[in-house]
Order: structure tokens, then sequence, then C-alpha cells
């Protein structure tokens, strides 16, 4: 790091010997070159404080917005490193902000059903090893190294042992006091019939207990091995195009069943082809998360739809769930996403679940540099909006063929 700033002073220098030139066309030919090859965000401040050149990521990071670093500590440390020159390194954690995915959503919307202003996004925390140096008297560059991925894998890792842990607790619990009832029938032999069946009664009430808790840890198990390997960010290539009509099809074949027991209709709708690169297992199961909810908390007689339509600006494919159920409060909005977490309005079926349906959605879509919006109101029903980047142009490993040549 000391000799690229080193090697950026060096450059900054010559050009002022050349003649001279403004912040911003400072930053032109190799200066520019140097800036583009480093892996790191990079945001390059004048010495009014305005933004002279930002990495896209530095946006999404929620490091730049409108032109201008929008952190308070970012802005502090360049006064600093102006000032005092030198270089100044530090850990930052951000939030990437909701509106990228909010204008995603705003293209896709049905005028007579969303309100995207109401609507709830997810926003991702972003884990930064920022650092500054001061390239001449009022120039100031950023450079700024997410590490995201790899906190939130030791976070979710750490996390999956602690839960496994804690609802571990219950199904041992339950085998202990089945265990002691078993024995104690074995000294029941002979004794009165009528207490032995009632013994039996309870080694079988036990027995359910066992069944019902180790049902509900597989079940924990199972979300919780999906959330870990909805950390590691999808990499598009010709080995994992998806189609989405496919993903959908194959998710309203799985939920079927559930629906009709149910009495709730299951509709989709996909009118033009879209394609995404993903991992196949991870969409369907987002998507049948969101049905299951959908069918769960919908009436007898009503319907569930499923519709998918790319943005107007053709970046992303929106999958829309859409129910017309008991909707979810404004204040469930805000947390709904997170994990383990249990909204007020459960009902018989809903009460068994573990919440971490839409925390598996949440991180599904963010890992295929994606998200996903919620518009309810109470007694309305609720809208889920999962947007996927749909695919574009070669890729990775691809040739020109079309991969389902």
């Amino acid at each position: 790091m000391r000799r690229f700033m080193d090697r950026l002073r060096s450059l900054m220098g010559n050009r002022s010997k050349d003649g001279g030139q403004a912040d911003g066309e400072a930053l032109e030919g190799s200066t520019q070159a140097l800036l583009a090859l480093i892996p790191a965000a990079t945001v390059v401040v004048d010495g009014d404080d305005e933004v002279v050149r930002s990495s896209p990521d530095a946006y999404r990071l929620g490091i730049v917005s409108n032109d201008e670093i929008s952190n308070p500590k970012i802005i502090e440390a360049i006064a600093q490193v102006r000032r005092s020159g030198g270089r100044r390194s530090f850990n930052l954690i951000t939030r990437t902000p909701t509106e990228f995915a909010l204008d995603a959503a705003a293209e896709s919307r049905e005028s007579d059903d969303w309100d995207i202003s109401q609507a709830q996004a997810v926003s991702r925390r972003n884990w930064l090893k920022v650092t500054l140096g001061r390239i001449d008297q009022s120039l100031v560059v950023v450079l700024i190294d997410d590490v995201s991925d790899s906190v939130r894998f030791v976070r979710t890792r750490d996390a999956f042992m602690t839960n496994v842990s804690e609802q571990m607790l219950k199904p041992v619990q339950a085998l202990e006091e089945l265990a002691a009832q078993l024995k104690t029938t074995s000294h029941l032999e002979g004794d009165d019939p009528e207490l032995l069946r009632s013994h039996l009664r309870s080694v079988s009430k036990d027995a359910s207990s066992v069944q019902r808790y180790s049902a509900y840890l597989g079940h924990v198990l199972k979300d919780l091995l999906l959330l870990i390997r909805a950390q590691e960010r999808i990499k598009p290539s010709r080995e994992n195009v998806l189609d989405v009509a496919e993903q959908i099809r194959a998710v309203v074949r799985d939920e079927q069943d559930r629906a009709d027991q149910a009495h709730v209709t299951l509709r989709w709708r996909c009118d033009q082809p879209l394609t995404i690169h993903g991992d196949g297992q991870q969409i369907r199961v987002a998507l049948a998360k969101l049905v299951e909810n959908a069918v769960s908390y919908s009436s007898s007689g009503s319907t569930v739809s499923l519709v998918a339509q790319p943005s107007k600006d053709g970046r992303y494919g929106i999958i829309r769930v859409v129910d017309h159920g008991r909707g979810i409060s404004k204040a469930d909005q805000g947390r709904i996403f997170e994990r383990f977490y249990r909204a007020d309005n459960q009902n018989e079926e809903t009460a068994v679940g573990i919440g971490l349906g839409l925390a598996i959605v949440k991180h599904v879509a963010l890992t295929h540099h994606g998200s996903v919006t919620v518009w309810s109101a109470p007694g309305e029903g609720s809208t889920f909006a999962l947007m996927l980047p749909l695919a574009q142009g070669p890729v990775a490993g691809q040739d020109g063929d079309n991969p389902n040549d």
C-alpha cells in the first residue's frame, strides 16, 4: 500500500511540473490507469471535498452518495490526512443503500397493486477496511477493501454452531425422558394391567415428543445449512445459466399439494424468456419459502400468484409472489428478514416455523447480486419481489455459443 501511494504521488508530482492541471484533469492518463488496476474500490476527493473519481462499488457500499462522501468517519479522516499528510487505516461497517433495490422494484410494479413508496427492501451490512492517503496538497485517495464475504461466512458459521447447540437441548431432554420411561416399563411386567397401559400411553407420548423434536431439529439443520451455502456470491458462468420459467414451474409443481390441502389456487406467469446466472437449488428454495408463506397465510378459496417479468432497463428479472391473505404490520416488515424472527400474526400452521425462511430468501437474493422487497398491509395481503440480475451477453468460460444448444 505504501509503494502504491508513493507511485501515485510521483505521478501527480510529474503532472504538476508539466502544467498544473485542475484536480479533475489531473486524474487523466497513467494515474487513472493505476487506480483502475487495484482491486479495491477507490474514491478521489479534491480540495473542496468533492468526489472527482469513484468506483461504482463505492456507491453500493454506502461510501459515496450524490457524488459526495456520505460517511462521517471518512469525511473526518480526509480532513486529518489533508492537514497532516501520511495515511490512515481503519475498519468500517456500512449498509448498502436500499434505493438500489427499490429502483429496480419500481420499474416492475403494476399500478393498481404495488405502492413502491411503502415497500420495504433488504439492506446488507458491509465490513470494510479503509485506507486514505494524500496524493498532493488537495487530492486525497480513499481505498476501500470489502471483506464482507469472509466476515459473513465466519459469523454464519459461528451462529450455526450456537443455534444447533441450543436447538438440540429439547430433543436430548425428550430422549432422556423416553429412556427413563422405557426403563421403568421393564419393572412393570406382571403388575396392574391398567397401570401398565397408563405407563405405555406415557411412553407413546414421550416417543411422539422425540419424533416431533427430531423433525424440528432436522428442519433447523436443513435451513441453517442453506443459509451457510447462501453466503458465497454467485459468479456468472456458462454452467449456471438458469431459465426463470423453469424454476417457477418446478416450485409450483412441488408446492401444489400444499396449496390443494389449504384450498388455495396457485397461478404463475412468465410471458417472455428470462435467464439468470445462479444456483438452481437456492433459487427454487427461495421461491418455495415465499410460496409456502403465501399459502400458509392465505384463507381457503384464495389465490397465490407468481409473476415474472423484466425490469424496464432490462437489467433485472423480477419474480413477484402475491397473496391476498392477512398481511404484515408495518412494525414487523422491518424485521421479517432477520434470522429466527417470528411475527405476531401466526396461525396454527405457521406457528411451527422456526423463522429462517425469509432470512434464506434475503441471503439467496443478495448472494445472486439481487435483492428482495416486501409490500404488505394488514387485511390486504403481501407482495414479495425477488429481483435477480438477468444474464447479459457472454460470460466467463463462454465462446459465444448458446449454452442451451
